[in-house]
């Protein structure tokens, strides 16, 4: 029986100490908003001079051939108003940025959270929230 109590010590420490670095060492993510992928524009397997978004990130949108082949995958201020937004292949192999009325109002707000918040890009990612 005294070589059981001695033995359940130890037991007890060692499940302690491995739960501890068990908790320690595991991760915890930095953020709670889900983050959506942003595409450059360019599917694997299609033409580099395809018509597509010409930057990666952000509400400043251009359209050509010029398509980045990678992008990365995080999230910046303005990429959820890309929503409202495509490149369009013309008959003459044009190519144009096409919007919808959301975007307008989208871009005005994110430009409006940027003014208002200044150096702060959580502040400015909260007000974003609210476009």
């Amino acid at each position: 029986m005294k070589d059981q109590i001695p033995a359940f010590s130890v037991c007890t420490v060692v499940l302690a100490m491995a739960l501890l670095v068990a908790g320690c060492t595991s991760s915890f993510p930095v953020s709670t908003t889900p983050v959506t992928p942003v595409s450059p524009g360019v599917t694997p397997g299609q033409s580099s001079l395809s018509c597509g978004f010409t930057t990666c990130h952000g509400p400043d949108l251009a359209c050509g051939t010029n398509v980045p082949q990678v992008c990365t995958q995080e999230y910046q201020t303005g990429d959820k108003c890309r929503l409202y937004a495509q490149c369009s292949s013309g008959s003459n192999s044009s190519c144009s940025l096409v919007t919808s009325p959301q975007f307008a109002s989208c871009k005005a707000c994110v430009e409006n959270c940027a003014i208002k918040s200044g150096d702060d890009a959580l502040a400015a990612s909260d007000c974003e929230e609210k476009c």
